[in-house]
């Protein structure tokens, strides 16, 4: 009797101990369950993973658009989106509409953006991609100058040379016949007898050792810079200061000159220097657009043949590669390399 109760109490005792743990098993197997079932059984929360039901999307002008999908499910658990129809997986990435752009942001290139009402009327009358023989350019930039100043008629040519090599750099003057319609300003450096002769022949300044000290002191009241052989040894000086601002003579430039006379005569009536800059482009202003055309013709058909008659000896290829006619403040004109040629020899002829 007495083993059998002893044997029946351990039971007794360990049976309220197992029915106070049931709920704490319960409770462990919520937080920390054995198997986790597959997403694809809550097609909602599997939404919500693959993009938001509704979204604030920010919109590059600056709104917000609020985006919202409604999600059909079927009795097999899919879900299918009613603007594509995809039925599982990952969906289309959502593009957010743009707002249309009005007014200088509609304009197809964006260089035409930041120009002026004037220039963007103007540039209607050539068309862009065009080539134009000489007359026709000419008269289109003649229509197009309409700035409230008078405006130089301007020539760019890009030219097949890389000014790095000596034997293709490019620089010379040309002696518009119509005169450049502007008044020079020329400064000459000379000693003795030369002097009065460069007063007399029209110089505006003229001196020696003392407009050198002038010019080192920060005088530069002048557009041309003319100084005999003899003066060259003090010139060299005046490099640093007169070189970057395209002033130092030079006599591939002419501004160097044991004629003093015949080199001011030639810059008061229209000679220009040009040169080709690092891009292999030359930049000739050739006149005034309240020139008459054929004035204008004339100035440029002989920038044309100074340009051709000065081909360095390193050029290699096709020498002329595009040609523009602008004014100062309007747009380029294309011209036909092969028609402005031929019309430069006819011209001449």
């Amino acid at each position: 009797m007495a083993t059998a109760a002893a044997a029946s109490a351990p039971s007794s005792l360990f049976a309220p101990a197992a029915a106070s743990t049931a709920p704490a098993a319960a409770h462990n197997a919520l937080l920390f369950p054995s198997s986790v079932p597959s997403l694809r059984a809550y097609p909602r929360l599997l939404l919500a993973f693959r993009r938001p039901a509704a979204a604030a999307v920010a919109d590059p002008q600056g709104a917000v658009l609020e985006a919202e999908e409604e999600v059909v499910v079927d009795q097999g658990g899919r879900y299918d989106d009613d603007d594509d129809g995809y039925e599982g997986g990952r969906g289309p990435a959502f593009t957010p509409p743009t707002r249309s752009r009005t007014g200088k942001a509609a304009l197809p290139l964006k260089r035409d953006r930041t120009r002026s009402k004037r220039f963007l009327e103007i540039q209607k009358l050539r068309e862009s991609k065009k080539e134009y023989d000489v007359p026709t350019a000419i008269t289109l930039m003649k229509q197009m100058a309409s700035a409230k100043f008078k405006e130089s008629a301007e020539a760019h040519f890009r030219m097949n040379l890389d000014p790095k090599y000596n034997d293709q750099q490019l620089r010379a003057t040309v002696n518009l016949p119509k005169g450049t319609g502007q008044s020079v300003k020329i400064a000459v450096l000379t000693q003795g007898e030369k002097i009065d002769e460069a007063r007399a022949a029209g110089a505006d300044i003229v001196g020696g050792d003392e407009l050198i000290e002038q010019i080192k002191g920060g005088f530069m009241e002048f557009d041309k810079l003319i100084a005999s052989p003899d003066m060259m040894p003090k010139v060299a000086g005046l490099g640093k200061i007169l070189g970057p601002r395209g002033l130092m003579p030079n006599p591939k430039a002419g501004t160097v000159s044991p004629n003093i006379t015949q080199a001011i005569e030639e810059f008061k009536k229209g000679k220009v220097e040009y040169r080709v800059d690092k891009s292999g482009i030359v930049h000739i202003p050739f006149g005034k657009v309240d020139f008459p055309e054929e004035d204008l013709i004339a100035n440029f058909m002989a920038v044309v043949r100074s340009v051709e008659r000065n081909k360095p000896s390193g050029a290699k290829g096709i020498y002329w590669k595009t040609a523009y006619l602008c004014s100062s403040m309007g747009p380029s004109i294309k011209l036909n390399i092969k028609e402005m040629l031929d019309y430069g020899s006819e011209s001449s002829n």
